[in-house]
């Protein structure tokens, strides 16, 4: 793996066994070992999730400078990383963790579509406020939204993989990214509201 820092940001393009394939075994749910890329995603589950090993990848993970800290005491100022591949000059793969608040259309998206109804898998309540779905504007094959404590998760899968439930994968890169960046559940901030059309 050959990386570039650039402006704070991570460039890499990533190889593996060309021969190896992508399989139905369902993506990890925890944080992992292994080889990562954009400091905190799992090289292993982005090559399963996207159906390829030849990607290259934009992101970083980053925290905020000196003795800063975020209302809920955490230190990252955000976390977010890009996956692009030779066949599509759109993400294959967008994985993204910013603070509630900075775009309140963004985060007022998740309980709209949850008041709305409609999406195909709704997260329990007990992991935050969350949805998944394949209905997206860009025909993205899954996107999936997750509010935890003051934190917005964004997952977006783009291919479409034969042999791979998109949904399911995007659900379990969100649930990975939760816990490998370990951030506090309880929330500080004030919560989004749905908004009517939302």
């Amino acid at each position: 793996m050959v990386a570039i820092t650039v402006a704070g940001m991570v460039l890499a393009g990533c190889t593996a066994d060309p021969d190896k394939k992508v399989g139905a075994t369902p993506l990890p749910t925890e944080s992992v070992t292994g080889k990562t890329v954009c400091g905190f995603v799992s090289e292993q589950s982005v090559v399963t999730a996207i159906g390829t090993s030849k990607f290259s990848i934009q992101g970083a993970k980053t925290d905020l400078r000196g003795n800063n800290r975020n209302q809920d005491g955490s230190k990252l100022n955000q976390a977010g990383c890009s996956v692009y591949t030779n066949d599509s000059p759109l993400k294959a793969l967008d994985i993204s963790v910013t603070q509630i608040g900075g775009v309140a259309r963004w985060d007022n998206l998740v309980p709209s579509k949850l008041a709305g109804g409609g999406v195909e898998f709704v997260f329990p309540a007990g992991e935050g406020m969350g949805f998944a779905t394949s209905k997206n504007d860009l025909d993205e094959a899954a996107t999936a939204h997750l509010i935890v404590g003051d934190w917005h998760y964004f997952v977006s899968i783009h291919p479409r993989v034969d042999g791979r439930d998109a949904i399911q994968d995007a659900v379990a890169l969100i649930r990975q990214t939760v816990t490998q960046l370990g951030l506090p559940t309880t929330g500080k901030l004030p919560r989004p509201t749905a908004t009517p059309g939302g």
